[in-house]
């Protein structure tokens, strides 16, 4: 009986253990999962853009970006592609300024194949395209 105790007692030890080195592997090996972003743009109004390259394969050239909010720091857009889409928040006025410093913005959630995508990206403005660069990952 007393063998059968301490068996008990290491099961419960290796779980807990187990449960531990979860809990700090996890989150290093999901910090690992961002990926490099690049997506260039151009704008027909100042609502509304479309997507004209990008490294990321579901937002491919033709998807959409239409903005709204009350001035260029903030900024709502609403990236639309073929099964799904993500909004978020986007500051670009600095974009603006004479010299011209990386507008922000930061898309999170999203629907259909955007479900869960998460962008943190840089904003520059060459006089004619848009450009994004940054990171995105899927997850919480």
């Amino acid at each position: 009986m007393r063998a059968s105790g301490y068996q008990s007692i290491r099961k419960l030890l290796a779980v807990i253990a187990a449960i531990i080195a979860l809990g700090v592997l996890v989150p290093i090996a999901l910090a690992g999962t961002q990926k490099p972003f690049h997506l260039e743009k151009i704008c027909d109004t100042g609502t509304h853009c479309v997507v004209t390259a990008s490294t990321f394969a579901a937002i491919p050239a033709g998807s959409e970006i239409n903005y709204t909010g009350p001035d260029p720091n903030h900024l709502v857009p609403v990236l639309t592609i073929k099964n799904g889409s993500t909004t978020g928040q986007c500051a670009i006025g600095s974009v603006f300024g004479s010299p011209s410093t990386p507008g922000t913005c930061l898309l999170s959630g999203g629907a259909g194949r955007l479900t869960q995508f998460h962008l943190d990206a840089a904003v520059t403005f060459d006089g004619t395209h848009w450009f994004w660069d940054g990171w995105y990952w899927f997850g919480n």
